[in-house]
């Protein structure tokens, strides 16, 4: 069975691509060696990383931490991941494994993600001027301010579909309800 994936590089010039992989071995290759599953179960999608990556020292795949804190109930617990990994739908049920197409649309779709803020917990979500054109640097920079100003402002991403109104689904991050 053919799985869509997304392939996230960790060297930050090669761009993420949408692939088509077949087997094991596709999976392997994509991630240059052994896979391990990391779950994201509130998304029904699973992050293929190269189980060797601590110990052949690979560098960090900051887009890859930035959609795991962006996509997981508890954003706080986070592993460092490294190398090359891919982004699969978990294949549960009567599912066929592909990446589901809310993450395909964050990744790949024209929009704008703005970062809200709320003061202290309290009060209703404020956009701020952070306004970034693709999912992982919005994602990276609402991580960043989450951890650095902690205990304080809460942190989430509102993204703008150039072609459809915004509805609760364009909600990343804070206190999104999963």
């Amino acid at each position: 069975m053919v799985v869509r994936s997304i392939v996230i590089p960790q060297d930050p010039v090669r761009s993420p691509c949408l692939r088509e992989l077949a087997d094991v071995g596709d999976f392997q290759a994509a991630v240059d060696g052994w896979i391990e599953p990391l779950e994201i179960p509130a998304l029904g999608v699973t992050l293929y990383v190269n189980e060797a990556a601590r110990s052949n020292q690979a560098l960090v795949n900051c887009r890859a931490m930035a959609l795991w804190w962006l996509y997981t109930a508890d954003p706080t617990s986070y592993p460092l991941i490294l190398g090359d990994v891919v982004l699969a739908g978990s294949g549960t049920d009567d599912e066929t494994g592909d990446v589901p197409e809310r993450i395909v649309r964050d990744v790949f779709g024209t929009q704008e993600f703005v970062v809200q803020a709320k003061p202290f917990g309290v009060g209703p979500w404020r956009d701020t001027y952070a306004r970034f054109g693709n999912v992982f640097d919005a994602a990276t920079w609402c991580m960043l301010l989450t951890c650095s100003l902690r205990p304080g402002a809460h942190f989430r991403l509102r993204s703008n579909a150039q072609e459809t109104e915004v509805r609760d689904e364009s909600l990343r991050g804070g206190d999104r309800a999963w």
